[in-house]
């Protein structure tokens, strides 16, 4: 089952249809597995009432910009 935050999860609109092979891994790890409650983009969410920001990856780490 697919991750409730998906449909509005900016790091996903951002990175939707890329060919990224890391970019596609956290995606399944994290969004569509049993692995979305070790989300750090969903911890943020939960914490700070707020969406976190679209760079940062679903471990917690930041991606560069492009």
């Amino acid at each position: 089952m697919d991750c409730a935050n998906l449909p509005n999860c900016g790091f996903i609109k951002k990175n939707m249809g890329t060919r990224n092979l890391a970019i596609q891994g956290y995606m399944s790890k994290y969004c569509q597995s049993d692995m979305q409650n070790q989300c750090k983009r969903k911890e943020y969410k939960m914490k700070t009432g707020t969406p976190p920001p679209d760079n940062m990856l679903p471990n917690g780490l930041m991606m560069e910009p492009k």
